[in-house]
């Protein structure tokens, strides 16, 4: 435990340190703000805005990234990005009219392909109930 207390102490030794030099940071960024402070005081005080990566270079985009923006693009309006345009209304060449067409009504078309029969209508249902007791 005596370790423990050894690194409890310069922990604090720490913090402290940083509570300091923040304190003198935010003590010269007001002077600074309000005009206050030297010339001097002010071009040797510096404020690093960029944040600092572990390697120390700034990050790159990834490659997906880099991707996909060149194909759609960056930011930009989302909005009616799906509306017509005059351009893509008149053009018709991707349009297939096999594609585009509904089939033909035929009484092949009508039966099911596999799967369940259709059930019957009410009528038909009603009768066959009939047929039953009768019997």
């Amino acid at each position: 435990k005596v370790s423990s207390g050894i690194n409890a102490e310069y922990g604090q030794e720490v913090l402290k340190k940083r509570a300091d030099e923040k304190k003198q940071m935010m003590e010269n960024v007001k002077k600074i703000r309000k005009g206050k402070a030297d010339q001097e005081e002010a071009d040797n005080f510096e404020i690093n805005t960029e944040p600092e990566t572990s390697s120390g270079k700034k990050k790159e985009l990834n490659r997906k990234r880099k991707a996909k923006d060149s194909k759609y693009g960056f930011g930009g309006k989302k909005k009616m990005a799906k509306k017509n345009t005059q351009e893509s209304y008149k053009d018709v060449s991707t349009f297939s009219s096999r594609v585009h067409s509904k089939p033909k009504r035929s009484a092949k078309n009508d039966k099911r392909k596999g799967g369940k029969p259709q059930r019957p209508g009410k009528t038909k249902r009603v009768n066959m109930k009939n047929k039953a007791r009768s019997k």
